[in-house]
């Protein structure tokens, strides 16, 4: 497998290998790869058990992860996937764990995701009731209790498609709002969601779009993904009883253990750093609801 350095991830993919069919299940759907990344049985049936081994007297809180390939844990060169999903549920039940001490009641976390290597939000949005890769088709499909928050990071590719040289060739500025709305429309999609009693609470969580060395090399792309990134914390500020906004952990540095060779993708530090700086705003988050 080759991959040309710094090229926007929806170039990149392209080439990528096909995940272990032992622990993803992978469907391609217009040239593009779904990841569901739940383990052995379907995603439905994991979110209905708790993964921790504590006694919780509560039921466990329940946290979908939605994205492109930096969700699913593409990492370049490795044809292994290092999602940052287990390092969020593990660090979360730590903390929960821990405050079990100064409290007479326990609760679990459960973090599962669904990472879609190569896909734009766009496409995400056009699939949304797909059954193998859609986002609201397994935010209904999770049930007794359903999901407690959703977090969302994708954009990566968007950003990549519209400011190529290989697809634009105009000179004109592209419009932030406008590249963003496919992000708005997925969390419009969750908060639009009934939850078991019928009521519209699942809460969601914007990650700020990172850095990468296509940014470096592209101003536009670079002054793209701020603009989509101002545009998700207005729309955070504008609901803030249920949307959280979060810039990017860690900046994109060439060379940084945490980022992949590519200057696109992390490393496996990269995913598991990120899950364990995600974990304390997904707590006050879970405090909150």
């Amino acid at each position: 497998m080759t991959m040309t350095l710094f090229l926007p991830i929806s170039t990149l993919l392209i080439t990528t290998t096909r995940c272990s069919s032992l622990l993803f299940h992978s469907q391609p759907i217009l040239n593009h790869r779904a990841t569901l990344s739940a383990g052995h049985r379907s995603i439905n049936t994991i979110l209905k058990t708790s993964s921790s081994s504590t006694s919780s007297t509560l039921p466990p809180k329940r946290i979908f992860c939605y994205g492109d390939s930096l969700t699913a844990g593409t990492a370049f060169p490795s044809p292994e996937l290092f999602p940052y999903g287990p390092h969020l549920e593990q660090e979360l039940n730590k903390i929960f764990t821990s405050d079990t001490v100064e409290s007479s009641s326990s609760s679990s976390v459960v973090v599962r995701w669904r990472g879609l290597p190569g896909w734009t939000a766009s496409a995400m949005v056009d699939y949304v009731d797909d059954p193998s890769t859609g986002l609201r088709s397994a935010l209904t499909g999770i049930r007794n209790p359903s999901l407690s928050l959703v977090i969302i990071l994708a954009g990566t590719n968007d950003i990549g498609s519209l400011t190529s040289s290989m697809i634009r060739i105009d000179n004109d500025d592209i419009d932030a709002n406008v590249a963003v709305e496919p992000i708005l429309k997925l969390h419009k999609t969750c908060l639009d969601c009934e939850g078991d009693d019928g009521t519209n609470d699942i809460r969601t969580l914007a990650v700020g779009i990172p850095g990468s060395g296509w940014q470096e090399m592209n101003s536009k792309a670079a002054t793209l993904c701020s603009g989509m990134n101002d545009a998700l914390r207005n729309f955070a500020s504008s609901h803030p009883e249920r949307v959280t906004y979060l810039d990017f952990p860690f900046p994109y540095q060439r060379g940084d253990a945490k980022w992949s060779d590519d200057g696109l993708h992390m490393s496996s530090e990269g995913y598991e750093t990120l899950g364990r700086e995600l974990a304390p705003c997904v707590k006050q988050i879970l405090d909150r609801i």
